[in-house]
C-alpha cells in the first residue's frame, strides 16, 4: 500500500457529540415553544441544513444560520411572529459548538504508528479551511503528520478523492486506503475510485452521513487504532 488517507472529524477527534447535542438542544427549545418535534426535525434536517451546507459548507459556522432559519421557517409555517429572544437562544446553542474537538483516546499514538509504517495523509473537508486547519493543529496531529500532508477540501467527492491521490503521486487507486467514519464522505468516494476503505463506526452518526455503501468491499472497525492494527499487520 502506497498511501493511507485518514479522516479527521469523528475518526481522530470526537466531533459528533457537540453537534448532535446542540441539535437536540435546539429541538428541545422548539418543543418548549410549542412546535411539533417531528416537523422541527424534518424542516431542519431535510430542508434548512441541506441549504446551509451548500451555502456555508461543512463545519460549525453553518449551524448559527441553520438554527436561526429553522425557527424562523417554523414560525412562518404556523403564522407566528418570531420572538427575538428565542432567535438569540437558537444562535447561542449553535455558537457553543465552535472550537477544537477532543482527540479519541489512543488516536494520536495510533496515527504516529501508522505514519511510521506507510505514507499518511490527513484528508478532511470543511467550509472554512483555515478553521479546520487550526483544529487539526490544536489536536496535535501536526506533531505527527506535517502540514504539507494535510489536504482540506470543501466536499469529499469521487473527483476530489482522485485529485487527492494524484496530488500525492498515486496513479493507481488500488494502492491507497481511506480510513474514516462516514459512508457518504469517506467510504463511497474511495470505493468508487477503486481504493480500499476502512469504516470507523461511531455510535451517534450525523443524519447526512447515513447512506448506503456502493459495495460491501470494505472493513468495519470500532476505533481508529483497530484500523491501524489492520493496516500495519498487512
Amino acid at each position: 500500500m502506497r498511501l493511507v488517507l485518514v479522516d479527521f472529524d469523528d475518526t481522530l477527534v470526537d466531533t459528533a457529540p457537540r453537534f448532535q447535542n446542540a441539535r437536540r438542544a435546539l429541538f428541545d427549545l422548539l418543543a418548549v415553544q410549542g412546535f411539533d418535534s417531528e416537523l422541527a426535525r424534518r424542516i431542519h434536517h431535510d430542508e434548512v441544513d441541506r441549504e446551509m451546507l451548500e451555502r456555508y459548507g461543512l463545519g460549525p459556522f453553518r449551524l448559527e444560520p441553520a438554527f436561526r432559519e429553522t425557527y424562523l421557517r417554523l414560525c412562518a409555517l404556523e403564522g407566528r411572529t418570531p420572538d427575538p429572544k428565542v432567535v438569540e437562544e437558537c444562535v447561542a446553542l449553535a455558537r457553543d459548538v465552535v472550537g477544537p474537538p477532543p482527540c479519541y483516546d489512543g488516536a494520536i499514538e495510533a496515527l504516529e504508528r501508522l505514519a511510521a509504517h506507510v505514507d499518511t495523509v490527513i484528508y478532511t473537508q470543511a467550509g472554512d479551511p483555515d478553521y479546520q486547519f487550526d483544529c487539526i493543529r490544536q489536536s496535535g496531529v501536526l506533531d505527527v503528520v506535517p502540514p504539507e500532508r494535510v489536504r482540506i477540501c470543501r466536499r469529499k467527492t469521487v473527483e476530489e478523492f482522485r485529485a487527492t491521490l494524484a496530488h500525492f503521486g498515486v496513479e493507481d487507486a488500488r494502492a491507497a486506503c481511506m480510513v474514516g467514519n462516514s459512508i457518504r464522505s469517506d467510504i463511497n468516494p474511495a470505493l468508487s475510485a477503486g481504493a480500499k476503505a476502512i469504516l470507523v463506526e461511531i455510535d451517534d452518526p450525523w443524519v447526512f452521513d447515513l447512506a448506503e455503501p456502493v459495495s460491501d468491499d470494505f472493513v468495519r472497525v470500532r476505533r481508529f487504532p483497530e484500523a491501524v492494527d489492520l493496516i500495519v499487520s498487512n
